[in-house]
């Protein structure tokens, strides 16, 4: 007699993974317990756990220990792929003007989506990180990094998880390659804080081919209008 555990796993798998990419589930949410799923797929402990497992491993699940503990939907992880990225960086295969290059294929399309898929919540998160930015500048600060978290977040706005995972790389790769430590001039804060404004003004609009353009002209290095 054959088993019917792989059928009733990979349909576990993908109830999970529908739930995920369809934004039923997000960051930090709970999973029912392995007894639970169990009842609630008509599956055994064994073949819970094995779903489970290939979740954890594809990087959609982590395992909390204690009282309060479960499983619990992850946040979006690039590690992955921003290894791959600085192998290439590291052995010489990847330059200033090809990340350069990616970035103007993907982010002005991302920043078009963000707008056009913004929450009232998304808003009030990327006005936070520009606020946060004054206040890091005001205190003599390096507010780099704010800068790339404004396009982690904006990916994140644009509600696609492979948008999400690539920018996130290319912020990780930016920082390495672009951005070594060092406080930057005023000229350069001024090339990040006027297009991220008028960014974050054109998602609030819903104004995806404002937000297009913008983002287009940031990258390219011209200048916001």
């Amino acid at each position: 007699m054959i088993s019917s555990a792989p059928r009733v796993y990979h349909h576990i798998v993908a109830h999970i993974e529908r739930a995920i990419y369809e934004g039923r589930l997000g960051c930090g949410d709970r999973l029912l317990s392995e007894r639970e799923l169990g009842r609630r797929f008509g599956a055994s402990r064994v073949a819970v756990r094995e779903a489970l497992r290939a979740l954890e491993y594809r990087g959609l699940l982590e395992v909390r220990q204690g009282s309060a503990g479960g499983h619990f939907v992850r946040d979006v992880d690039a590690r992955v792929v921003s290894r791959d990225f600085r192998t290439l960086l590291q052995l010489g295969g990847l330059t200033a003007s090809q990340l350069a290059e990616a970035r103007l294929v993907m982010e002005p399309e991302v920043a078009r989506l963000a707008a056009e898929r913004a929450s009232d919540v998304d808003v009030k998160d990327l006005r936070a990180l520009l606020e946060e930015r004054f206040a890091v500048i005001a205190g003599g600060r390096d507010p780099r990094e704010l800068d790339l978290e404004f396009h982690r977040r904006l990916a994140a706005t644009a509600r696609n998880p492979v948008h999400a995972v690539a920018i996130h790389a290319l912020m990780d790769l930016e920082a390495d390659m672009v951005a070594p430590r060092g406080m930057i001039g005023d000229a350069d804060r001024a090339d990040a804080e006027r297009p991220h404004a008028a960014v974050l003004a054109a998602v609030e609009a819903h104004d995806g081919a404002r937000a297009h353009a913008v983002m287009q002209c940031h990258i390219a290095g011209g200048t916001v209008r």
